[in-house]
């Protein structure tokens, strides 16, 4: 995986929109996406990860009509699987639409305390409407030699932590990237909108803590 330097370096999304058909999967019951109750039972013991993700169709990217980001998949460190076919222990998968909307979703999703990595992403892109295929980064490429390739982040129990937006960057070619939220007053809004759709959570106190990554998106400190 060749690290890229895009044209865009942030992301800020400052209107609410309603999630569609996304599955939130773990292996073996660890994670989920937050409710009321999930929240509630585990707040002290658990963490929740905010972050946006982007399915929407990108038209002419790189060399293609265009390409849609399909799922992202995480394992906990230090990795317990090593199979490309092994479930992770969080994985999201966007169903697929012929109507897809470009559009930042919110998530909040419980977790268990630790270090997770990257371990998979799956990119669909498309020449034409019958030349369309599916572009792949597994586990074996994105975790070598004990090094996570792609990033990682950080979540501690009863910690609230945003780890950025996920989206497509388009420069040369189809690649995933994490975005961010940048400045303070920025992010206050941003967590608004987690608030709002997921009203139990404690958003005040929430640490912007990004997705580290040296190939799939910039360092950056609010402030």
């Amino acid at each position: 995986m060749t690290p890229r330097l895009p044209h865009v370096l942030f992301f800020a999304t400052f209107v609410p929109v309603a999630a569609w058909a996304t599955s939130i999967l773990d292996a073996a019951g660890a994670s989920s996406e937050a409710t009321a109750e999930s929240f509630g039972q585990n707040r002290t013991t658990k963490g929740v990860v905010l972050f946006d993700v982007n399915w929407g169709r990108q038209w002419r990217c790189g060399r293609f009509a265009n390409a849609e980001l399909r799922g992202l998949s995480f394992d906990r460190l230090p990795p317990a699987k090593s199979s490309d076919d092994a479930a992770a222990d969080l994985t999201l998968e966007e169903a697929p639409s012929l109507f897809t909307r470009s559009a930042f979703i919110n998530y909040a999703v419980i977790v268990e305390p630790g270090e997770y990595a990257l371990t998979r992403f799956d990119i669909k892109v498309a020449r034409s409407v019958s030349d369309v295929s599916h572009w792949v980064a597994k586990r074996s490429e994105l975790w070598k030699d004990g090094k996570a390739l792609g990033g990682t982040f950080k979540v501690g129990a009863g910690e609230t932590v945003y780890i950025g937006n996920f989206f497509l960057d388009c420069y040369q070619q189809p690649q995933l990237w994490r975005y961010y939220t940048e400045g303070a007053g920025n992010f206050k809004l941003h967590l608004a909108q987690y608030k709002q759709k997921y009203p139990f959570l404690e958003v005040d106190s929430a640490v912007y803590r990004l997705f580290e990554t040296n190939s799939l998106g910039h360092p950056y400190e609010l402030k």
